[in-house]
């Protein structure tokens, strides 16, 4: 039933062009608009490169959030889920997979190339890939739960952020901290463990929450 879920969001997203699009449209527009605006020069642009790119992608992703169960909540296809007999938990999961594979990898794949028009040293963009990958579960998880929150109310986007900015800001924080601290050496840095650990806590929390808020707007 979830690989069903997923393969049916896929296609839906391939369809329509879908949130993927539109995030990466954000995406190179933000870091466009943020080198303009600090003058384009290299030496402000790549000490704030790291920070730049994580903010490109954390608000791209929370552009899509909105889109992750309110179009199925108001066809009905959520209630035809339940009434097939599948459960609100596998449903979350089902979600975090196809956003992550249709929302947040096309991000990834943008970030080598935003990073080295940022002048970026290769080390420095290996060392982003890791966290924004170790991060993309909680980046996800907790989209899942916003959008599940505010699955019954209709543009409910600003509420959506208002509710996962307290969470994300976590990630930010010691994404950038691991950009710091860690060296080709020493990649395993105590910053980038506590980011797994915080990944680790979000998907464990996150979607048992998302599950309950979803049998509740259900209901």
């Amino acid at each position: 039933m979830i690989y069903n879920v997923v393969k049916r969001d896929l296609i839906i997203a391939s369809r329509s062009g879908g949130s993927a699009f539109h995030g990466l449209i954000f995406f190179g527009l933000f870091i466009s608009l943020v080198s303009i605006s600090l003058g384009g020069t290299n030496d402000v642009l790549n000490p704030l490169s790291p920070a730049i790119i994580w903010l490109a992608i954390i608000f791209s992703t929370m552009l899509s959030y909105p889109n992750i169960f309110q179009e199925d909540f108001k066809d009905g296809n959520l209630l035809q889920l339940k009434l097939s007999g599948m459960s609100s938990l596998d449903i979350c999961i089902a979600k975090s997979v196809s956003f992550s594979i249709q929302s947040i990898f096309p991000l990834l794949l943008s970030v080598p190339i935003a990073a080295i028009l940022l002048n970026m040293a290769f080390i420095d963009i290996k060392k982003i890939l890791i966290t924004l990958i170790i991060a993309t579960p909680g980046l996800t998880v907790y989209g899942v739960l916003s959008s599940a929150i505010m699955a019954k109310i209709r543009g409910g986007t600003f509420f959506i952020v208002l509710i996962t900015s307290p969470f994300l800001i976590p990630l930010l924080i010691f994404g950038l901290e691991n950009m710091n601290s860690a060296t080709e050496i020493k990649i395993f840095t105590t910053e980038l463990r506590v980011l797994i650990g915080l990944s680790l806590i979000s998907t464990a929390i996150g979607l048992p929450a998302s599950a309950a808020a979803l049998n509740t707007n259900m209901e």
